[in-house]
C-alpha cells in the first residue's frame, strides 16, 4: 500500500529574538513579544536567536528594563536614593559626599548596569573558554546575559516576592539558554555559573580598585 507523502517541515528560521526585528514588527510589539518570549517560551526564543549579531539591541533592552524597574520601585515605595547612604555627618565629611549625591546615584545607575552586563558576560565567556565549551564569540554570550537579566528584572515589580522571583527567573532563563545554545546539562551549567560568579567578583574588585586609584591620582593632581 502506498504511503501518503509526508509534508516537508520548514527549516527553523534563526532570526530572533523579536526585539532584533523591531524595524519589521514595530518598537512596542517587538519589545512586548521579546518579554513574553523569554518569560513564557524561553526554549523557543533561544532556539531562534541569531548566533551572530551585534550587542547594541540587547544592551538597550536590558538597560531600559532595569532602569525602569529601579525607578518604579523607588516611586512606589516612596524611597529616595539618599536613604541608601549612611546618614551620619561623619560619613558625609569622611567621603565628602555632596548634597545631591542621590540624584547623581540615579544618573549613574545605567552606567552600573552596563558595566555589570559586560563583567558578567565576560566572566561566562572565560568560564566557557576554560572548559573548552565556548563555540561562539563574545557577542552571543553578551546577548544571552542581557536578555536574561533584562527580562527577569520585570518580575521585581511584583510586590514582596518580586526580588526573589527575579533571581529565580534569571537562573531559569539562563539555564534554558545554555541548554539550548551550548547543550549544557544542569551539572555543567551549575559548574560554569559558579566559575562565572567568582570571576565576576574578581573583575568587579579589579575595576573598583582601578577606579579608586584613578580618582585618588586625579584628586592629587588637580
Amino acid at each position: 500500500m502506498e504511503q501518503p507523502e509526508q509534508p516537508e517541515l520548514s527549516p527553523l528560521t534563526i532570526d530572533g529574538p523579536p526585539w532584533e526585528k523591531k524595524h519589521e514588527l514595530g518598537f512596542f510589539v517587538a519589545f512586548i513579544e521579546t518579554i513574553k518570549g523569554f518569560l513564557l517560551r524561553p526554549a523557543n526564543t533561544f532556539s531562534v536567536m541569531r548566533r551572530k549579531a551585534g550587542i547594541a539591541d540587547a544592551l538597550v533592552y536590558t538597560v531600559a528594563i532595569q532602569v525602569f524597574t529601579f525607578l518604579w520601585m523607588f516611586a512606589i515605595t516612596d524611597t529616595t536614593p539618599e536613604m541608601l547612604l549612611p546618614q551620619s555627618p561623619e560619613f558625609q565629611d569622611l567621603f565628602q559626599v555632596p548634597e545631591n549625591f542621590g540624584q547623581k546615584l540615579v544618573m549613574l545607575y545605567p552606567l552600573t548596569i552596563i558595566l555589570l552586563q559586560f563583567l558578567v558576560a565576560y566572566a561566562f565567556h572565560l568560564a566557557l573558554s576554560w572548559r573548552n565549551l565556548q563555540n561562539y564569540d563574545f557577542s552571543l554570550i553578551f546577548r544571552m546575559v542581557a536578555y536574561t537579566s533584562g527580562t527577569a528584572a520585570i518580575l521585581s515589580l511584583i510586590p514582596i516576592a518580586g526580588g526573589i522571583l527575579s533571581i529565580l527567573m534569571t537562573i531559569y532563563i539562563g539555564y534554558i539558554g545554555f541548554r539550548i545554545i551550548y547543550a549544557l546539562d544542569l551539572g555543567s551549567f551549575t559548574i560554569t555559573t559558579i566559575m562565572a560568579i567568582f570571576v565576576t567578583l574578581g573583575l568587579y574588585i579589579m575595576v573598583a580598585v582601578a577606579l579608586t586609584v584613578t580618582i585618588l591620582i586625579l584628586s592629587l593632581i588637580l
